[in-house]
């Protein structure tokens, strides 16, 4: 059985700006800064990248990611841990306070293989199109992926500039 995520396993990727990579994982490629999410990364830390998912256009959807090559939270140190924790905090806190969304959905993956977290900005086109829960996220991909046009695509990227400075003001890591 092919799992098309292990490392060794050539993948192909287009983010929603038109941009190919390959790579054998997305989260490494993106650490070494092979892959560069669309807008460029929101956040880094000693430990994580925050990003826009590259592949679907969803305003506010972030992503962040671990440096290091590991699947699960259990992996992660005390210290990653409670860095997560407040990157996490801080990238709801932009997405709310910028409008983007009043509610979120936080998906983590141990399948992936290498550790990240979805910050899902559950948008009123989506309740009202899929419904509501985990279960229609694909979907809500897909769609967002299909109907991606010009003038959304600029407004994820002014988007990304005003969390890149949310972030900037909010993130105070002492520890």
């Amino acid at each position: 059985m092919k799992d098309e995520n292990l490392i060794g396993y050539a993948k192909e990727a287009t983010d929603f700006l038109g941009n190919h990579s390959k790579y054998d994982c997305m989260g490494c490629s993106m650490t070494k800064g092979e892959i560069v999410p669309p807008g460029g990364f929101v956040y880094e830390t000693e430990y994580f990248l925050v990003g826009q998912d590259p592949e679907i256009p969803i305003e506010g959807f972030l992503v962040i990611n671990s440096k290091r090559h590991v699947n699960s939270l259990t992996q992660l140190s005390d210290i990653e841990r409670h860095q997560l924790v407040e990157l996490l905090n801080i990238g709801i806190s932009a997405i709310k306070s910028l409008k983007i969304t009043t509610e979120v959905t936080l998906v983590q993956e141990e399948r992936s293989k290498h550790f990240h977290v979805w910050i899902f900005p559950n948008q009123p086109w989506m309740l009202k199109k899929f419904g509501k829960g985990v279960s229609y996220l694909r979907d809500i991909s897909a769609y967002a992926q299909e109907n991606s046009n010009k003038e959304g695509i600029s407004n994820i990227l002014n988007s990304i500039e005003k969390i890149r400075k949310y972030y900037n003001e909010h993130f105070k890591w002492n520890i």
